[in-house]
C-alpha cells in the first residue's frame, strides 16, 4: 500500500474515532438468518463475528493474525471464545490505543496484541501464524494482490485464511465509485468468481465461497435508526456539527451500500 493510500486509511478511521460506540466497536456489518430473524443491530453484529470465525477452524493455543483489526472487538471475542492469541495490524494510531484499552479491560492483557503495521509489507517472518483473518478490510487495500500475497507468506502451511469483500450487485457510477473509495473501499468485485480468482492467484486453496449479500443488507436500515435514536447524545458527547457531518457523510455511503453492495466470505487454506 502507498503511504498516500496508508494515511488516508488511516486517518478515515482516526476521524470516525469515537464513533465506532454507535457499533459496538464493530466494524463490520450484521448477520441476519432471514428477514423473519428480530437479532437486534448489535446482536447481529456479534453473530457475524461468529459466524465468520467459526470457519477458521480454530484451536486453543493457536496464533491468528487479524489484518485490519479495527478496534479490536472481533479479536476480543475470538480470542475469549477460542483461547487463542492474537495478533491485529491496522494503520490508525487512533485504533491501536484503543484496541489496547478494550483488550485490557476484556482481561486478555498479552493475549490480544494490536499493532501499527500495513498489510502490504507485514513485519512478521514467514509463517508466523496458525490462522490469520481481514475481516472487512481487504476492501480498503488499493493492491488486494500484494495483501494476499502477504498473508499468504505469513501464515504457515496448512493454515486457514478468511477474508471477507464488498462486491458490487449492480453497475456503478463514476460518482458511486468516488464514493466508495473516499470511504476507502476500492474495486469491488462482480461476482464470487473474482473473489476466488484473486485468492488462488495468490497460493490459496479456496474451499468455500459464500455470497451473504442477503444476510446482511439490514445492517444499512439498522445502522439509520440507532443513529437517530442515539443522535442527540452523540452530538451531546461530541459537538452537534461533528455528528451532523458524520451523519450526512455515511447516509450518503450507505444509502449506496444498501442499494449496490453485497457480501462476500471466502474460506482458504494455505497448500501444505
Amino acid at each position: 500500500m502507498s503511504e498516500q493510500v496508508i494515511d488516508q486509511v488511516g486517518e478515515y478511521y482516526d476521524d470516525i474515532g469515537e464513533l465506532v460506540e454507535l457499533v459496538g466497536g464493530n466494524l463490520h456489518v450484521g448477520y441476519w438468518e432471514s428477514d423473519e430473524d428480530r437479532a437486534p443491530f448489535l446482536e447481529a453484529m456479534q453473530r457475524l463475528t461468529f459466524e465468520v470465525g467459526a470457519r477458521l477452524g480454530l484451536e486453543r493455543g493457536q496464533h491468528l493474525l487479524d489484518v485490519g483489526c479495527g478496534v479490536g472487538e472481533p479479536a476480543v471475542r475470538l480470542a475469549q471464545r477460542y483461547a487463542v492469541a492474537i495478533t491485529g495490524i491496522t494503520v490508525s494510531h487512533w485504533q491501536v490505543a484503543e484496541s489496547a484499552r478494550r483488550v485490557i479491560a476484556a482481561g486478555l492483557r498479552g493475549r490480544v496484541i494490536t499493532r501499527y503495521a500495513d498489510a502490504a509489507d507485514q513485519p512478521f517472518p514467514d509463517a508466523s501464524f496458525d490462522a490469520a483473518l481481514a475481516f472487512d478490510s481487504l476492501p480498503s487495500a488499493q493492491d488486494k494482490s500484494r495483501w494476499l500475497r502477504e498473508v499468504h507468506r505469513v501464515l504457515r502451511p496448512g493454515g486457514r485464511f478468511v477474508f471477507t469483500e464488498y462486491p458490487r450487485t449492480a453497475e456503478l457510477t463514476d460518482g458511486e465509485r468516488a464514493i466508495l473509495a473516499a470511504n476507502t473501499i476500492h474495486t469491488p468485485p462482480a461476482t464470487l468468481a473474482e473473489s476466488t480468482a484473486l485468492a488462488e492467484t495468490a497460493g490459496f486453496d479456496v474451499v468455500a465461497a459464500e455470497d451473504w449479500s442477503e444476510r446482511v443488507r439490514r445492517t444499512y436500515d439498522e445502522f439509520f435508526a440507532a443513529l437517530t435514536a442515539q443522535g442527540p447524545a452523540l452530538a451531546e458527547e461530541y459537538g452537534a456539527e461533528r455528528i451532523a457531518m458524520f451523519t450526512t457523510g455515511i447516509t450518503t455511503m450507505f444509502s449506496l451500500c444498501r442499494a449496490k453492495i453485497g457480501y462476500h466470505v471466502l474460506t482458504c487454506v494455505k497448500p501444505a
